[in-house]
């Protein structure tokens, strides 16, 4: 897993990036402050024959939520506490309708 985490000039929290499922299949969270979330996979640029691309983000549609808040958990290592619930929480709310389980 990658986190990406954007702060404004006062400290808040404007936009992250969660990537896993890495390195194959990987997949990302994006959340910003004015456009909310996404859910997204990441296009490699590889194309067979021809000389790689530059990595994309595609939309992926469903995130399972329960996944990745268990992911997140178990690979925080030393990540401030109080960034760690503000991520899972708002993954939480915000995936929770759309999981599969």
């Amino acid at each position: 897993m990658d986190l990406f985490i954007w702060f404004d000039d006062e400290g808040n929290i404007v936009s992250y990036q969660l990537a896993y499922n890495k390195p194959h299949d990987e997949k990302a969270i994006v959340w910003n402050k004015k456009s909310g979330f996404e859910h997204l996979s990441v296009d490699d640029g590889t194309r067979s024959g021809k000389h790689p691309g530059s990595p994309l983000l595609v939309p992926d549609g469903i995130a399972d939520s329960a996944r990745l808040v268990s992911l997140l958990k178990e690979n925080a290592g030393e990540l401030d506490p109080s960034l760690r619930n503000f991520i899972v929480s708002g993954i939480e709310a915000h995936f929770k309708q759309d999981d599969p389980s």
